[in-house]
């Protein structure tokens, strides 16, 4: 006998399906979320793991680079270039899909330390830089008062400097702001002085047009054109941040300085100079070992304001001239750089750590450390 469609156990039969079906899909949501769960922690971990292969990478490379900067003359460092910035190098097969650690050394002492600003035996401004910083911000277009504003925030005195900014101005901001009054450690706290943004230290700061302007320029010799690069419009390639030892005297590397950096030296200093500078440079293999290979140098015969020639005021002869100039580097910036790279072969998704210091050759010490 055919049961009737309405029939109770008929109901019943789909009420345990739907039932049955119900608790299926429930534990497929939950099954769902239980793995995204796992999936999200697993790319957690691996994301943590490779991170910190990474960092161990840079951190060889940092050691590889102070290594290679106690054990290698400064000379032959200079002149080969290799070690001072050298490829990639793969690791060995074991660490997969493909590691690569890199290291740099870079004489920092090239750049103009922001902190010779203030002379530190007596904490008074020292005229000679602040000239020099003068001299460069108008190049980059930065506002002058923005040299007076970084003496305020290093001095240690109340007292406003020009159009600088002391503590009460600080203490005015929304919300309030302490002063230093102290030495700067780094470019990027440069960027909390009254009137400095991030872009004027870490942006390019070419003239508009300047960079097709120097591809026209066909008729300059390879020296001209190596002169100046995009590079050297980064204020951050030319200005640095370090607290000076006793024994440091603010005098510019001549083997590492920029076209900016030497342009800024003197008021009588020319293009033509710094050409020159950069020719005797590359004749001595990238360093040059005594100043006095300057003194015939048509350029630096230019008679200054004081009466001496330019060769006289930036290697210190002549009356009360300190100089500006040395050739031997105190001061490095190292940095290792550990990647890996994704197993899709993707740049981009790679897993990058570094690790710099700042190290001084001559008391064979670090006074500077930051893993990125």
């Amino acid at each position: 006998m055919k049961l009737p469609k309405n029939n109770l156990w008929v109901k019943m039969g789909s009420t345990v399906i739907l039932l049955i079906f119900a608790m299926g899909l429930s534990s497929l949501t939950v099954a769902l979320k239980f793995w995204n769960d796992i999936q999200e922690e697993y790319a957690a971990t691996k994301t943590f793991t490779e991170g910190y292969r990474a960092h161990l990478l840079a951190l060889s490379g940092f050691q590889a680079g102070l290594s290679a900067l106690q054990t290698i003359p400064e000379e032959y460092l200079f002149q080969t270039g290799l070690a001072l910035s050298p490829p990639d190098i793969e690791v060995g097969k074991d660490c997969k899909p493909k590691c690569y650690v890199r290291y740099s050394i870079q004489p920092e002492d090239g750049k103009l330390n922001i902190n010779f600003l203030v002379r530190k035996i007596d904490d008074g401004v020292d005229e000679t830089y602040r000239n020099i910083f003068i001299r460069l911000f108008t190049t980059f277009k930065i506002p002058l008062d923005n040299v007076d504003a970084l003496i305020d925030w290093i001095d240690q005195n109340d007292i406003t400097e020009g159009n600088g900014a002391e503590r009460s101005y600080y203490e005015s901001l929304k919300p309030p702001q302490k002063i230093k009054n102290y030495f700067i450690f780094s470019l990027p706290e440069v960027t909390q002085v009254k009137g400095f943004t991030p872009e004027m230290i870490f942006s390019a700061r070419a003239p508009e047009g300047w960079e097709e302007q120097q591809k026209e320029l066909a008729f300059l010799t390879e020296d001209e054109k190596t002169l100046l690069s995009m590079d050297d419009w980064i204020l951050a390639n030319n200005i640095t941040a370090y607290m000076p030892s006793d024994s440091d005297t603010g005098k510019i590397n001549i083997n590492a300085a920029r076209y900016h950096v030497l342009m800024s030296l003197s008021e009588v200093m020319t293009r033509q100079a710094v050409l020159e500078i950069f020719k005797l440079r590359n004749k001595e293999n990238g360093y040059i070992k005594d100043l006095k290979l300057l003194e015939n140098l048509p350029a630096l015969q230019i008679q200054t304001p004081a009466g001496v020639k330019l060769y006289e005021e930036l290697i210190g002869k002549g009356g009360s001239f300190t100089g500006m100039l040395k050739t031997e580097g105190e001061i490095y910036r190292v940095t290792g750089i550990g990647t890996i790279l994704p197993a899709n072969g993707n740049a981009n998704q790679s897993t990058i750590r570094k690790v710099w210091g700042l190290y001084d050759k001559r008391m064979r010490r670090i006074i500077f450390y930051q893993e990125d």
